[in-house]
This record gives structure tokens, C-alpha cells and sequence, in this order.
């Protein structure tokens, strides 16, 4: 059991039950007319989950070795990389518009950050800026700059 993770996963399960706490007090609503405290509980419970489960896989995963490579340099380069990347995204977001800097975006984590083929690469760069414009852009009418394509 790595002490770190075990720690994380206890302070995301306390968060969690906080925000669970804080959640309950607002007006849940239904599912058809939410009311202001549906997303937040929603959300908390989620989290809950997702801590209880890093809580079991801190206490049941493997004793790391002091020669692991977990958070060596690699691991900063790709913090930096990934950093740059959304740097560069918020900078071409207005004049490429959402759907080309979206593809170039998860392109450029999939390919440098991560090392993926490139058929991977674009299948799934292509699939998530289409389906997140369909998804904000037209079925919820969220304005997303249009940019060169005019989409």
C-alpha cells in the first residue's frame, strides 16, 4: 500500500462526504426540473464512489519497489507537455474555431503526451471534437466559435 495514495483516498472520501453533507441541504428538485442542490449531490456521490474505489486499490495495490520510475522525469515532462498544449488550445480557440483546435488538441496529447499510433490518434481525435460539438453545440446551443470552418 503506497501511504500517499491511501491519504489522497481518504481526503477525497472526506470531501466528498462534505460536499454529500452540504448537497442534502439544498433542494434536490427531479430529474425532470432539477432544483439547485440535484448536480451538486449527484456530483458528491459520484465522487464517493471514485474514492472509495482509489481507497480500495490503495489498500489492496502492490507495494511500490524505491527503484519505481512512478513520478520521475517522464512523468514531469508530460505535466509540462500537457500544460503547453492547453496554453496553445486557449490561444487558437476563437480564430480556429472549437471543432479544429478540439481535434488538434487531443491529437497533440495522444501523439506527444501519450504515444498513441496514429490511427488511434485520429479516430479518436476526430470522434471527440465531433461529439463534443454535437453534444454543446447543438443539442445544448452553446455558442462555440465557429473560427475558419465556420461550423
Amino acid at each position: 500500500m503506497r501511504r500517499t495514495d491511501f491519504i489522497s483516498a481518504v481526503i477525497l472520501l472526506a470531501l466528498a462526504l462534505a460536499a454529500l453533507l452540504e448537497a442534502s441541504k439544498l433542494p434536490f428538485g427531479r430529474v425532470g426540473s432539477p432544483q439547485a442542490g440535484f448536480f451538486p449531490l449527484i456530483l458528491a456521490v459520484v465522487l464517493a464512489i471514485f474514492s472509495l474505489v482509489f481507497l480500495a486499490q490503495a489498500i489492496g495495490g502492490r507495494k511500490v519497489e524505491p527503484g519505481d520510475s512512478r513520478g520521475g522525469s517522464t512523468t514531469w515532462n508530460k505535466i509540462v507537455l500537457a500544460i503547453g498544449a492547453l496554453v496553445v488550445f486557449g490561444l487558437l480557440f476563437e480564430s480556429l474555431g472549437y471543432v479544429i483546435s478540439t481535434f488538434l488538441f487531443i491529437a497533440f496529447l495522444l501523439r506527444v503526451v501519450e504515444r498513441q499510433r496514429w490511427s488511434v490518434v485520429v479516430v479518436i481525435a476526430f470522434s471527440t471534437s465531433l461529439a463534443t460539438y454535437l453534444v454543446f453545440g447543438l443539442l445544448l446551443n452553446t455558442p462555440l466559435p465557429a473560427g475558419i470552418l465556420g461550423l
